[in-house]
């Protein structure tokens, strides 16, 4: 009896998880992506958003390059959601360069972080973090 219990359930499980894996992760290209908004708040508002913790990380000594990445993989994966927003204000082709231009960015800072390179995670924070004001200049409300 119990064998067989344990087996409808690991049937279950793996019904579920394949279930799970058959949805789009948010990024994907068929899914839709969260609000500009959302985005911004998620990356940077705040000491526990995916700026701040990356920062405080980036500054530890050793660094804890789980925690890197799984803050810069949210770049990456939100970043890549901006340019399938339209922009609260200003050119729509303006918008999907600058959006492209961070996505861009994001990837080069998470493939840093996957080689565990500090000083060029650092410098392509650095350079993600000054392409902001191009954009809100161009785009914010």
């Amino acid at each position: 009896m119990n064998r067989r219990l344990i087996g409808v359930a690991t049937a279950t499980l793996l019904f579920l998880g394949m279930l799970g894996l058959t949805q789009s992760p948010v990024g994907a290209e068929d899914a839709e992506a969260p609000s500009t908004k959302i985005i911004m708040q998620r990356l940077h508002k705040g000491p526990k958003s995916s700026q701040g913790a990356l920062k405080a990380a980036l500054k530890a000594n050793p660094p804890d390059w789980n925690a890197i990445q799984d803050k810069t993989k949210d770049y990456v994966i939100l970043g890549a959601g901006l340019a399938k927003n339209d922009p609260s204000k200003g050119d729509k082709s303006s918008w999907k360069t600058l959006a492209d231009g961070f996505f861009t960015n994001a990837k080069a800072l998470d493939d840093s972080a996957k080689k565990e390179d500090l000083a060029g995670t650092q410098a392509a924070f650095g350079k993600l973090n000054g392409s902001c004001m191009a954009c809100h200049r161009a785009h914010k409300k």
